[in-house]
């Protein structure tokens, strides 16, 4: 027999029997002996797979119906290890979330397509909804796959923990005649099709490793697996979900645990990394999924989100989200309870659009294990991540000393820690007091750590009303790993901030300030200006919102005007400060201070805080005596700090909307260079722009027409009644 092949393609092969081999004194190395091959025990260079056999079609070949299945099945054995190429997942949709109908707990999947780690494909078509209880189509499937014998306990007291997953199934139908195969024989009929379809399952899931219940199975079970200890995963399905059943009632639905995209894992990645990039990515999201569901139980029982996280998790990955609450502030610095004793914790502000880079290069690095032995956790570097927008993290950046600021450990963190190391470190606290008390200059660095500390706690009061919230209302920051080796930059130089068009932006600011007769007060606050500062300025004043508003430009002209002048807002006396218990957690809203001295004066009034904040800001400054002013190695007057808080009362992304509502409203030329300079120079025009971007319809034009009266009547207190009536 010789297998016929495309000789361009496989080389010709010959098989025989041994007997003519040797009849036919045949030496040619490319004729095998029949019983060499089939014998499984002889080692020989042809190796024969059982799945790669079809048939070969010949002229006067008898064909039956076998013939075409085994032609058939060759086929699709070939496309199921293509499949298997591009990596067992989800392709697309397959998303599982819990619903309550009137027939008990329900599942509902989303439509979409999967591969099974044996190259099969599964897909639904439209959303499909199971109800739990559906006892007789499930114990019906389960008997059909042959997944488990007619179970004892019903599926509505059972517990424990299932995966919920797709598995290729198929059956015959649409019968058809089916012809005599003999002169004598009878018509008979027979199912004509071979549907292919998708069956949902509930899959047992007997390791729950060690826990004593389905809530402390979850965490547990998501060790095991994420750490590459978990039980083996069906190979002829795709799982979906796990589940958490309580005597039939289900705990929790998480996908993450067991869910997995598609797509291969290179060979150099997997060489040196410990684990596959699938296995990262879903951990993280099976971490925050398990992180929400806590925090909505925690906040419908009324407990606040500040815990360790080894009471609910064995294992964290590199990077994930933690709740805010869980790092603690005081006059002192910062705690967090959040890592156990032993990680080195930071804290940092980063844009929040660069938190996803940072996860990404954090995904590399192993989990950190909560239950490993104090010694395994040691030189664990961790950074709590604070995210806020750019303008806030630039002011930050300028004025915070150091980029990151260290983070102690709470107490009340669970530890491991030995007796010895306890009593070590009460006895270095005691000695670096004691030389405090002795030294004058320990007494001063102390001092000045604990004003940047403060000045920290500030920063984060202000960034925490933006800190995006958890379904159950906490505020969330991220964590990531750190490397215990740090890239360090070696570049050197000045940060020089580059324009798109800085000649047309000059010019733009030209023709305002000449059209409005404000070129010699500019260069009047330019010539008390530093560099850096005089860059910001024209910048602030070729921004689209004021250069395309006289009035806000008028305005940035007399708030610059009044930071040389230092005529700011007066500070009240700072109130004593009220004591706290020990733990508590407290953000308050007073506003970011710019500099460490600026922590002995306190928050100005609220309405200006509220309308102005940037001005506030330098209010602040100017009442502590740190701005630029009172500086002693200078003559000059406004500093680049100075104009970036001022700044920051024009960043809004809709600056001038609402005065050019108004000025629609009112309609003519309004406002005439007269009224634009009153206005602006009355310190509201940022708060009037915002007030108006509020009005609704029916009472633009009666607004409108006050303020028109106001600015021209130049009365001040009038214009303040109009915006208490807006509000």
């Amino acid at each position: 027999m010789t297998l016929l092949n495309k000789a361009e393609a496989r080389e010709l092969v010959s098989i025989a029997d041994a007997e003519l081999i040797a009849q036919l004194k045949i030496s040619d190395r490319s004729v095998l002996s029949r019983d060499e091959i089939e014998d499984p025990l002889v080692q020989n260079p042809l190796v024969l797979d059982g799945f790669r056999r079809r048939p070969r079609y010949f002229d006067g070949r008898f064909l039956t119906g076998a013939d075409l299945t085994r032609d058939q099945d060759y086929v699709r054995q070939r496309q199921a290890d293509m499949a298997r190429a591009a990596g067992p997942g989800v392709i697309n949709g397959l998303r599982v979330s819990e619903r309550t109908l009137s027939r008990g707990q329900t599942l509902s999947i989303s439509p979409g397509v999967g591969l099974t780690p044996s190259g099969d494909v599964v897909m639904l078509s439209s959303q499909r909804s199971i109800p739990l209880l559906d006892l007789p189509t499930s114990r019906q499937l389960d008997a059909a796959l042959g997944l488990s014998e007619e179970p004892r306990v019903p599926l509505e007291r059972r517990s424990g923990l299932f995966i919920l997953a797709l598995r290729p199934v198929e059956f015959t139908a649409n019968p058809i005649a089916a012809y005599p195969r003999t002169i004598t024989g009878k018509r008979t009929v027979e199912d004509g099709d071979i549907i292919e379809a998708s069956a949902i399952t509930l899959i047992p899931y007997p390791d729950m490793a060690g826990a004593a219940d389905v809530r402390e199975a979850r965490r547990k079970v998501a060790k095991s697996i994420f750490a590459g200890r978990g039980g083996a995963m069906p190979q002829d399905a795709l799982p979906l979900a796990m589940l958490g059943l309580d005597r039939g009632m289900v705990r929790w639905v998480d996908m993450a645990m067991v869910r997995r995209e598609t797509g291969a894992e290179s060979g150099v990645h997997a060489m040196f990394a410990s684990r596959p990039r699938a296995i990262a990515e879903a951990f993280v999201l099976q971490h925050q999924a398990h992180l929400n569901d806590l925090l909505v139980d925690m906040a419908g029982r009324g407990i606040p989100p500040a815990f360790p996280a080894a009471s609910v998790f064995s294992l964290l990955p590199p990077t994930g989200p933690m709740p805010l609450q869980a790092l603690q502030s005081d006059n002192l610095g910062f705690t967090q309870l959040y890592f156990p004793p032993g990680v080195d914790v930071d804290l940092a502000f980063v844009p929040a659009d660069e938190i996803p880079m940072l996860a990404e290069e954090a995904l590399a690095l192993p989990p950190i294990d909560l239950e490993a032995r104090p010694g395994d956790l040691d030189a664990t570097g961790v950074t709590i991540l604070v995210p806020v927008d750019r303008p806030r993290y630039q002011r930050f950046n300028s004025t915070l000393e150091g980029a990151n600021l260290a983070v102690a450990t709470n107490v009340a963190t669970p530890s491991a820690a030995s007796p010895f190391d306890l009593v070590s470190d009460i006895v270095a606290r005691r000695k670096a007091a004691e030389a405090t008390a002795r030294d004058a200059a320990a007494t001063a660095a102390v001092e000045a750590e604990t004003l940047r500390a403060q000045a920290w706690r500030a920063a984060l009061n202000e960034a925490a009303s933006v800190v995006p919230q958890a379904p159950g209302g906490a505020r969330l920051v991220w964590y990531t790993r750190r490397r215990s080796i740090a890239q360090q930059p070696r570049v050197t130089g000045t940060g020089i901030v580059l324009s798109s068009d800085d000649v047309s932006l000059n010019a733009l600011v030209n023709a305002n300030l000449d059209r409005l007769k404000l070129a010699k007060r500019l260069a009047t606050i330019n010539g008390d200006a530093t560099p850096q500062a005089t860059v910001r300025v024209m910048s602030l004043l070729g921004s689209p919102g004021v250069a395309n508003s006289d009035v806000l430009t008028v305005s940035v002209i007399s708030d610059l005007e009044n930071v040389v002048k230092e005529e700011l807002p007066a500070v009240p006396a700072p109130p004593p400060a009220p004591e706290q218990p020990p733990g508590a957690v407290t953000f308050s809203r007073a506003p970011f201070r710019l500099d460490t001295a600026m922590l002995r004066a306190m928050p100005i009034t609220p309405d200006l805080a509220s309308t102005r904040s940037g001005l506030a800001l330098v209010a602040a400054a100017n009442a502590a005596g740190t701005t630029t002013a009172a500086r002693e190695d200078t003559s000059l007057k406004l500093g680049e700090s100075e104009v970036m808080n001022i700044a920051q009362d024009y960043s809004d992304p809709r600056l001038g909307e609402g005065l050019h509502r108004a000025a629609s409203s009112i309609g003519g030329d309004w406002p005439s260079a007269k009224d634009a300079m009153w206005l602006g120079g009355s310190g509201k025009a940022p708060t009037v722009d915002r007030a108006f971007r509020a009005v609704g319809e029916e009472k633009l034009a009666d607004f409108a027409n006050l303020l028109k009266a106001a600015v021209s009547d130049q009365d001040a207190k009038e214009l303040d009644e109009l915006l208490t009536k807006i509000g």
